[in-house]
Formats: C-alpha cells, sequence, structure tokens
C-alpha cells in the first residue's frame, strides 16, 4: 500500500493557530501549525539534523552526532518523509523562522520494510523504536491499515517553554481529518514529549521501563538517559 495525500485537500495548508508568549516579553502572539512547504524541505530536515539529534534521549545516549553514517542515514529517512507532505512546522505569525517541527507520515501497513541502514548507532536506536511500534500493533489494536506516525519532534531551543509540542501534536487532529487517516500513533522516548502528547490525549499503547529494555539487547542499552520510560502513544481522531 502507497499512501498519497488526497488531492482534495489543499497543500500547504494551515492547521492550527494558538496564542503563546513572544521571544523578548510577555506580550502573546500568534504562532500557526502549518504543512511543510516543499521549499523549506531541507531546511527542516538541517534543523533536525542539528537540533533534534542532540536533544533525543536515544541519539544522545549512542552520541549518533558523532558517527557520519548515521546522520546520513537519518537524513536520508527523512527526505523520504517530507515527500509525503504530512510534516508539520510551527512559525511565529509573520516571520519563517523555524519554530518546531513533527517529521508526521503516514504509516501503512503492507509497505514494504526495505530501508538499509548503514550507520551502527542510527541502527540500535531505529531498531529500539521499531520494537515499540511492533508491541504497541497499532493496526490490529486500531483495526486500520495506515496511521500518523513520526520521527521526531523538535522545539528550537529559544522558544522552549511556550507549549509549541503540545500544540504542534494538537495539530495532527484536523490535519488527520482532513486527509482521511483514523488514528496517530507514535513512540515518545523522552517525558518532554510525553507529557505534551498526553495532554492533547494520547494514551499508552506500550511502555518499557529503559533498564528492562537494555535487558533484552546489549544494543539497547543508552548510558545516562534521563527519561525513565519510553511510551507508544496512540490518539483515535474521532
Amino acid at each position: 500500500m502507497v499512501w498519497t495525500r488526497p488531492a482534495d485537500v489543499p497543500y500547504p495548508a494551515v492547521w492550527h493557530t494558538f496564542q503563546a508568549k513572544d521571544l523578548d516579553s510577555e506580550e502573546q502572539v500568534t504562532y500557526v501549525v502549518q504543512d511543510l512547504p516543499e521549499e523549506r524541505f531541507e531546511d527542516a530536515i538541517k534543523h533536525m539534523v542539528g537540533i533534534f539529534i542532540y536533544d533525543e534521549p536515544m541519539c544522545r545516549a549512542k552520541n549518533l552526532a558523532e558517527e557520519q553514517r548515521s546522520v546520513d542515514d537519518i537524513y536520508d529517512l527523512w527526505r523520504e518523509v517530507v515527500k509525503q507532505r504530512l510534516a508539520l512546522v510551527c512559525f511565529r505569525e509573520g516571520s519563517d523562522e523555524i519554530v518546531g517541527l513533527n517529521m508526521t507520515y503516514a504509516s501503512c501497513k503492507d509497505d514494504k520494510k526495505d530501508y538499509i541502514i548503514q550507520g551502527s548507532r542510527w541502527r540500535d536506536v531505529h531498531d529500539a523504536v521499531m520494537y515499540f511500534t511492533e508491541r504497541s500493533n497499532v493496526y490490529e489494536n486500531c483495526q486500520v491499515d495506515v496511521y500518523l506516525s513520526a520521527l521526531g519532534l523538535s522545539v528550537t531551543p529559544k522558544y522552549r517553554g511556550r507549549g509549541i509540542a503540545t500544540e504542534i501534536l494538537r495539530a495532527r487532529i484536523p490535519m488527520c481529518r482532513a486527509v482521511g487517516l483514523k488514528v496517530t500513533a507514535t513512540v515518545f522516548t523522552a517525558i518532554g514529549s510525553q507529557i505534551p502528547a498526553a495532554k492533547v490525549g494520547f494514551v499508552e499503547s506500550f511502555v518499557m521501563d529503559y533498564e528492562e529494555l537494555a535487558k533484552l539487547e546489549a544494543r539497547f542499552t543508552f548510558p545516562g538517559i534521563q527519561s525513565r520510560f519510553c511510551k507508544s502513544m496512540t490518539l483515535r481522531i474521532e
């Protein structure tokens, strides 16, 4: 099954607007969450490579950024993800600076799994995430052949503390309704994303302590990880 965005859904579309503090004052300003435009694909991927792989707990624990093959692997994967035109970006109204990103994409039950990973550090992170994805069994439990998943949620450091991650996750709901997806599910590796997900209505579908994860395979050991749990979380779209 190959998922394509319905032709009658405008692109790029704005999915959510909200008020939050401005950068340099307590003044409330408008932020917009919308489709990532094609002309910003490379900018978005550079943002993820420059920020996300240093912040995300598993990537940080493995020092993924120091292995170029792993960086190249995840760069190539994000390039494929954005082609679906489902990735979400947050802007401050009147500015084209990236405030936050969610690399969302349609995960299809019958997709061919021909993704080749060269970097050992990304392979360890990828396979750990896939372990959670398989255990949550979204296709069977939610009775769907396709759902909205994601490979990374990131907020630009100077915009943190404003609830941006929560609002980006909230934007998945109207987008899913528009494109016909009934479920969204993601493996959230950090408490900083698990709490926003719970606020939006995501529920836990598979949870494991990182110490228990390490007992499954030695390569699933993530030294110095601060979050206690990794969680696969699911939200049904009404």
